[in-house]
C-alpha cells in the first residue's frame, strides 16, 4: 500500500486495507478513495470506492481476476472506541483450513519420530540415510517443518524399543504353558551368529504364535559346548527353560552332539551300556561349568531329513544302474540352460520372446528348487523347448531325455509337496509328520508300476525314508501329537495297533483332568476305590468317554477340540513342537538385508536389536513404544 496514506485515512478506510494485496492507494477525493488495481497492468485502471464499502472492489476482482480473488477475514484494530490510529497496522489473521489443521495434528514431532523409526527398522535402512540432506529436507517438507531424528537419537531409540519389546515378549511367554524353540547357526562376512525362535499355540483359538529370541554373535569355533551354553543362556533369559517341550535343529553333527551330551533325557543312539571310570577330581573341576547346562529333548528337523533324502539318497540312486546315463545327460543340458539364463540378460530376453516365462537357476542346497526348475523346463511345449536350446546355443534335449525329465517330475511330485508342507509354520504341527511320510511312501509305491525309467530308483528312496525317519516313528510324542490332531486321529494306524493307542490316549488324558479339575495337594482324600485300579468298573469313566467320542468323530477342524477339553490339552502339549527349523532360517533371510557393507557400522548388539525388532514387529508396535 502507498506509504503516502496517513494513519487517519487508514482508520477510516479499514475495508480498503483488506484489499491491500491487489490495490494501491492514490488519493482521497470527496468521500471516496481512489485506488489503482495492480493486477490490471500494463493498463492503468483507477477505481473509486467508499470509505465504508468495498463492494465495487470485490466485484472487480471477481469479474476481471477470478483466479486471484482472495476473501480476507476481518481484522480487529484495538482501541477503546473502535478503530484507532497505529503506525504499524496489525497483520490480519487467516483461519487455517481443516486440512491444514489435520496435517498439523498428524505431523507432531513424536509422530514424525515414530514414523521415521518404523521406516528405518522395517525397511532395514542404512544409518547414513538419517544424515543425508535430501532425506532431512523431505521429512521437514512433509511434516510442516518438523525435524528428522539424528543417528545417535535413532540408536538410543533402538535400545529403548528393544528393551520394551523384550519385556512384552517375556510377559506373553509367562502366560504360556508349553513352548518349543528352533536354533541354527548362520555365517556371513566372516561373522557367525546363532539364531533362535520361539513358538507356542494360543490356548483359546489354537493359533500358532512365533517370536524371535536371539541372533547372537558366536566367536571362535562352533563346538558343542559353546553352542549348548548359548542355547541355555537364551532359554534362561526368557524364563522358558521349565516349559520347553523340545528344541528343533537341523541334523548337523554339532547340534546332534549338543543334545547327546547335555540332554536331560536318554542319550540318542546309545548302542552299548559300557561303563567308563574317570577320576573324581577331573569330574569335579568341570562340574561348575556344566552343572547348569541341561537341555530338553532334541527334535531333528523333518524338512532337513527329507531334503537329504531328495538331494543325497535320490541322487545316489539315480547315478547307478541304467538310468545313470540318461539322468546325467538330461541334467547336464538343463544346467547349461540355467547357467546361460543366470549369467546373461540377453538370454533372458531370448527366452521371454519365445515363451512368456522366466527360467530360474536352482539353488544347489535345495532339492525343491531344482525340482521346480526342471518342472518349468518340461512345462514348455517340445517345439518351443527346442527353440530355447537353439537360441541359447545349447545342445537340444533328445526325446527320451524329455520323457525322462517328465517322468522325474511326475514321480517325485509328492516328495516336493511334502517338503513344502514341512516348511510351513502357522498350521504346521508335529502331528503332521507321520501321516505325511506314510502318504509319501504310499504314493511312491503307486508310481512304481507306471514308470519306465525310475522303477529301480523308487525302492532305494523308500528305504532311505524308513532309515531317516525310524526314530520319529518310534517316538511316543510324535504318535500322541498325530493322534490328538483331528485331521488324522487314529486313521493312520493299522487296525491291530489302534486299540493300544486308544489306551495310551486315555492314560495320558487322565492326569490332565487331575491337573485341571482337582490340583495335586488338595485336602480331599481319595477313597480306596479311587486309589486302586484293578478289576471291573475301575478307571476314569469321564476321560474314557471323552476319548471314545473324540476318536469316533469325523470333523477335521481344530475347532472341534473345544468339545474335548482333555484331548485339547494333549494337543497343546504335544503339537507345540514344530516339525522343522524353517522359521529360524526365515529369520536369517532378514539378516542378509541388514548385514551388508553399507551397514557394517552396526555393532553386534545393534544388529541383533534391529533384526529382532523387525521380526517381532507384531508383538509391540513402535507407536506403543513411543506414544505421542
Amino acid at each position: 500500500m502507498d506509504t503516502s496514506m496517513d494513519t487517519g485515512t487508514l482508520a477510516t478506510s479499514f475495508h480498503v486495507w483488506r484489499y491491500r494485496q491487489h490495490f494501491i492507494f492514490k488519493e482521497v477525493k470527496d468521500k471516496n478513495i481512489i485506488v489503482q488495481c495492480v493486477l490490471c497492468k500494463p493498463k492503468i485502471r483507477m477505481l473509486s470506492t467508499s470509505k465504508n464499502s468495498t463492494s465495487n472492489l470485490k466485484k472487480h476482482l471477481e469479474r476481471k481476476h477470478p483466479s486471484m480473488y482472495l476473501k480476507s477475514p476481518k481484522v480487529e484494530m484495538n482501541g477503546p472506541n473502535g478503530p484507532t490510529t497505529s503506525d504499524s497496522p496489525k497483520e490480519p489473521k487467516y483461519k487455517k483450513s481443516k486440512l491444514e489443521s489435520l496435517v498439523h495434528q498428524m505431523t507432531s514431532q513424536p509422530k514424525v519420530n515414530a514414523l521415521v523409526f518404523n521406516f528405518m527398522v522395517d525397511d532395514v535402512q542404512s544409518l547414513s540415510v538419517l544424515e543425508q540432506p535430501a532425506f532431512r529436507k523431505l521429512i521437514e517438507g512433509l511434516s510442516g517443518g518438523k525435524m528428522s531424528m539424528t543417528r545417535n537419537t535413532f540408536i538410543n531409540r533402538i535400545e529403548m524399543a528393544f528393551s520394551k519389546m523384550k519385556d512384552k515378549l517375556k510377559e506373553n511367554l509367562d502366560s504360556v504353558q508349553s513352548v518349543c524353540t528352533t536354533a541354527d547357526i548362520w555365517t556371513a562376512h566372516n561373522r557367525s551368529y546363532i539364531g533362535m525362535t520361539c513358538h507356542w499355540i494360543e490356548k483359546n483359538e489354537l493359533e500358532r504364535k512365533s517370536a524371535a529370541l536371539a541372533c547372537a554373535r558366536i566367536r571362535g569355533a562352533h563346538t558343542f559346548d559353546t553352542i549348548a551354553a548359548k542355547i541355555n543362556e537364551i532359554h534362561v533369559a526368557y524364563n522358558i527353560e521349565n516349559k520347553l517341550q523340545a528344541t528343533v535343529t537341523d541334523n548337523g553333527s554339532n547340534f546332534v552332539k549338543v543334545f547327546k551330551e547335555f540332554s536331560k533325557g536318554d542319550n540318542e543312539n546309545d548302542e552299548d551300556d559300557n561303563v567308563e571310570f574317570e577320576d573324581v577330581g577331573t569330574i569335579l573341576d568341570g562340574a561348575d561349568e556344566a552343572m547348569h547346562l541341561f537341555l530338553l529333548p532334541h527334535q531333528k528337523c523333518a524338512s532337513h531329513a527329507l531334503n537329504l533324502i531328495a538331494s543325497h539318497d535320490l541322487a545316489q540312486a539315480l547315478s547307478q544302474g541304467e538310468t545313470a546315463q540318461v539322468y546325467y545327460s538330461a541334467m547336464a543340458k538343463c544346467s547349461v540352460v540355467w547357467n546361460r539364463v543366470h549369467q546373461s540378460p540377453l538370454t533372458i530376453a531370448a527366452v521371454e520372446d519365445i515363451e512368456k516365462m522366466k527360467l530360474t537357476a536352482p539353488c544347489e542346497s535345495r532339492w525343491s528348487s531344482e525340482y521346480c526348475a526342471v518342472e518349468k523346463m518340461v512345462s514348455l511345449p517340445e517345439t518351443k523347448l527346442m527353440d530355447v536350446c537353439d537360441s541359447l546355443g545349447v545342445p537340444r534335449l533328445l526325446s527320451y531325455e524329455i520323457a525322462f525329465l517328465k517322468e522325474y517330475v511326475d514321480v517325485f511330485k509328492p516328495l516336493a509337496f511334502a517338503l513344502d508342507l514341512f516348511q510351513g509354520e502357522q498350521k504346521c504341527f508335529l502331528g503332521l509328520v507321520i501321516p505325511t511320510v506314510l502318504t509319501l511312501k504310499k504314493k511312491l509305491c503307486e508310481k512304481k508300476t507306471l514308470t519306465l525309467y525310475l522303477f529301480d530308483v523308487i525302492n532305494p528312496v523308500l528305504e532311505a525314508i524308513d532309515s531317516r525317519f525310524k526314530q520319529l516313528f518310534a517316538s511316543l510324542d510324535a504318535k500322541m501329537a498325530t493322534a490328538t490332531t483331528p485331521q488324522f486321529r487314529l486313521w493312520w494306524l493299522p487296525e491291530a495297533e489302534r486299540e493300544d493307542m486308544h489306551l495310551m490316549l486315555v492314560a495320558e488324558a487322565t492326569p490332565m483332568e487331575l491337573t485341571d479339575g482337582a490340583p495335586i495337594g488338595s485336602d480331599d482324600m481319595q477313597s480306596e476305590d479311587e486309589f486302586f485300579s484293578f478289576g471291573p468298573g475301575t478307571g476314569n469313566s469321564d476321560t474314557e468317554e471323552e476319548v471314545r467320542r473324540y476318536l469316533e468323530g469325523t470333523s477335521k477342524n481344530l475347532s472341534c477340540l473345544k468339545y474335548f477339553p482333555r484331548v485339547r490339552n494333549l494337543f497343546l502339549k504335544f503339537n507345540t513342537i514344530l516339525p522343522s527349523s524353517a522359521p529360524v532360517e526365515r529369520l536369517f533371510s532378514h539378516n542378509g538385508n541388514i548385514l551388508t557393507p553399507q551397514r557394517n557400522g552396526l555393532t553386534d548388539d545393534q544388529f541383533e536389536q534391529v533384526l529382532l525388532l523387525r521380526y517381532n514387529s507384531k508383538i509391540c508396535t513402535q507407536d506403543k513404544i513411543f506414544p505421542e
